[in-house]
């Protein structure tokens, strides 16, 4: 195997990387051709063997990379939220904590979200020792902070069943962002006055409808 240059590794890798998120979320990772990420790129062949051995370990990468990436900046906003409720002596703010963790999603560009609900949605579907992994490793611990910060919003409501709800707003999130594409049935219903394409109003609406969950009687 042809040995990409030390010099360019670190470069060419990140480049990989970044070619494979942005293809991956806009096609799937089946229906995107080693050709086709290494032409995005502006690598050979031999610089994603060298790096990942493999399109699946070039896949677990992006998907850690994504995860890993994703999930520290929601919990940095998450900790932000609860520092300034204990500061004030308050409850943090349901809307806040919510949209923290939704907020991923509905970026400009929206390539994170879009492989990030993909993800979750192969996992759920198809899971293997790989989604598996991640959702121990970069999922799992965030879940439990969730948690904790729903129930503490929400202290009328008892804290084991935040379990349910906060799996119930993955479960939204997840499918609702699987159909943001212009024309989808939604539109359509809605004669346009709902599109999934408008993230400003698609926040808005996921986070008033999962807000009125968490505050329902248990």
């Amino acid at each position: 195997m042809p040995r990409v240059p030390a010099s360019s590794d670190g470069a060419s890798r990140l480049r990989i990387i970044e070619s494979a998120l942005s293809l991956f979320a806009s096609k799937g990772v089946d229906n995107v051709s080693l050709r086709e990420l290494t032409a995005h790129a502006g690598v050979n062949l031999a610089a994603v063997n060298y790096h990942f051995g493999s399109k699946e370990g070039l896949a677990q990468t992006v998907y850690e990379e994504l995860a890993k990436r994703v999930n520290r900046r929601r919990l940095d906003e998450l900790e932000r939220i609860m520092g300034a409720a204990a500061a004030q002596k308050a409850r943090p703010v349901l809307e806040d904590v919510v949209m923290s963790f939704v907020r991923p999603y509905l970026a400009p560009d929206g390539t994170e979200g879009a492989l990030l609900a993909h993800l979750i949605l192969q996992h759920r579907l198809s899971p293997t020792d790989m989604t598996a992994k991640l959702m121990r490793k970069h999922f799992d611990p965030m879940a439990k902070k969730y948690i904790a910060a729903l129930a503490a919003a929400c202290p009328e409501v008892e804290t084991a069943e935040f379990y349910w709800r906060y799996m119930f707003m993955v479960s939204t999130v997840v499918l609702t962002m699987t159909d943001r594409s212009k024309g989808n049935r939604l539109v359509k219903l809605s004669a346009g006055s709902a599109d999934p394409a408008d993230a400003v109003a698609l926040g808005e609406a996921l986070v008033r409808y999962l807000c009125g969950a968490m505050r329902a009687p248990g």
